[in-house]
């Protein structure tokens, strides 16, 4: 039988969490996990207590951000937010989660096939609702999204779109979602 976390052991392990995601969404390099515990004031050997290395954080972070993204999809019906908004989120997060991005790349394939599965699973309803409502091609499945993530990473890990350049960054994510879109008929 497991025993219940002390207090204070989660009160840490939530601390670290935050420091963490905040890590993992800024500049493009990984933040070392003793960084990570100078930032929350707390002991490396708390921090490999907690996790005992930097991909059992990524995993966590990771999982922390579908659970918040199952949070804004369920409620993005009633928020009148568009299956385009939440994709726009998405991919606006992976641009800016560079070190997240990179350290979930290096995991077993098996951990990121799960990983993107999940992701897919959580916008899926979404995706299949804008569908419905013809808001998105009809001849595109929910896992064609990770060909989106995919075209998205290949963008920035060639460095033909920056980053930190927030107009080509603006204008990849506009483009590639323009795509998921039926045509217009122009010539009527």
């Amino acid at each position: 039988m497991l025993t219940p976390q002390r207090t204070d052991a989660r009160r840490n392990r939530e601390i670290i969490l935050r420091a963490a995601d905040e890590a993992f969404a800024q500049g493009s390099e990984l933040v070392p996990i003793e960084e990570i515990a100078r930032r929350t004031g707390l002991g490396r050997a708390t921090v490999y207590r907690h996790f005992p290395d930097r991909y059992a954080l990524a995993r966590t972070v990771a999982a922390h951000r579908l659970d918040t993204l199952k949070r804004v999809v369920a409620s993005a019906e009633r928020d009148h937010r568009t299956f385009r908004d939440l994709l726009h989120v998405v991919l606006s997060d992976q641009v800016v989660s560079r070190p997240l991005v990179n350290l979930i790349r290096e995991l077993p394939e098996h951990d990121q096939r799960r990983y993107a599965n999940s992701l897919i699973a959580v916008l899926a309803p979404a995706f299949r609702r804008a569908q419905a409502r013809e808001q998105l091609r009809d001849d595109i499945e929910p896992a064609d999204l990770m060909l989106i993530l995919e075209m998205i990473e290949g963008a920035l890990s060639s460095k033909l779109v920056p980053a930190d350049d927030e107009t080509a960054v603006r204008k990849l994510i506009a483009v590639t979602l323009d795509g998921l879109y039926p045509r217009l008929d122009t010539t009527a």
